[in-house]
């Protein structure tokens, strides 16, 4: 079914988005300016798309008082993420920024479903998810080029592995945002009105991390001097507002599980692509045998947390 094709474009999406922001970095010259515009970005678009849908984009005060405080937090863990996959696409490539946090999304969410945290339903960890989180960790550890001499002598030498442990982290933010903006989803009784009021909250943090750093946003005016060879760097914000609302809709057609393997498959593929050919004038990886091999065992390991939880 052509549908199918849809998460996996969202995915592909994902991975752009990063290497898009990268490079608007590389014109401001700092991640919190791009991320913030980014994120401004994805505001108007879900403001406009509000509005033209008429629905709500104002809070009723009783909910700040009857909510717990993590419900407006997801916002916060987006932020926080998406800026420092700008910062980690620049330090560890690509591949890295996409397979590491994936790992730590996946064993998070594995974490929440176990607990039943953010409100959301219990599913309980059993032998066959536990089997499934083994292939994943050994799908980035091949990935990766661990196994490799050469790849792991060259990461010793140039990249910090506090780098690697943020990353992992992030992707456990990912995992915690989309849990909080599921459950904001249920209480609003509006995916998009959720989206909206996640990337109002994320914008404003973004905002006061700018003012506070006492970011250049005459930056900016460099970015726009590079002209129509690179319209591209404006597109992040756009990229990552369809993926929220493209899940929203596809998650009751598809099911979670699906949309989810199939994003991560997109994502995981043109993030090595992205590397292999240096696109969007990204320090170029070629794939090697062991990344090949060590992404469709990674992949067949979040089939296996997906799909057979039994």
């Amino acid at each position: 079914m052509l549908i199918l094709l849809l998460p996996v474009a969202m995915g592909a999406g994902l991975a752009i988005q990063t290497a898009v922001n990268s490079k608007l970095r590389g014109f401001v010259a700092s991640p919190y300016l791009s991320s913030g515009f980014s994120f401004l970005v994805a505001w108007l678009f879900l403001l406009v798309l509000s509005l033209v849908t008429k629905q709500s984009i104002l809070l009723d005060g009783k909910m700040f008082s009857a909510q717990p405080l993590w419900v407006w937090l997801g916002g916060l863990f987006g932020a926080i993420a998406l800026t420092g996959n700008v910062v980690l696409f620049q330090k560890i490539g690509s591949l890295q920024t996409t397979v590491l946090p994936i790992m730590g999304q996946i064993v998070m969410s594995v974490l929440i479903d176990q607990f039943g945290w953010f409100h959301s339903p219990v599913n309980r960890i059993n032998v066959t998810r536990v089997g499934g989180l083994v292939l994943v960790v050994l799908g980035v550890i091949l990935s990766l080029g661990i196994f490799n001499k050469v790849e792991k002598d060259l990461k010793k030498k140039h990249i910090n592995p506090l780098y690697q442990i943020f990353a992992v982290l992030a992707g456990m933010m990912m995992a915690v945002q989309t849990a909080i903006n599921g459950h904001l989803g249920t209480i609003l009784k509006s995916p998009v009105h959720a989206s909206l009021i996640s990337f109002t909250v994320g914008l404003l943090c973004l905002i006061i991390m700018n003012l506070v750093l006492k970011t250049k946003v005459s930056n900016l005016k460099l970015a726009l001097h590079a002209g129509i060879h690179y319209w591209w760097i404006w597109v992040g914000g756009f990229i990552g507002a369809l993926y929220v609302l493209c899940s929203s809709w596809l998650v009751p057609v598809l099911g979670t599980g699906q949309v989810v393997v199939l994003a991560l498959f997109g994502q995981l593929v043109i993030s090595a692509l992205i590397e292999h050919f240096g696109s969007f004038e990204s320090n170029i990886n070629k794939i090697t045998r062991s990344k090949t091999f060590g992404l469709v065992i990674m992949f067949f390991g979040v089939l296996v947390i997906k799909f057979l939880n039994f």
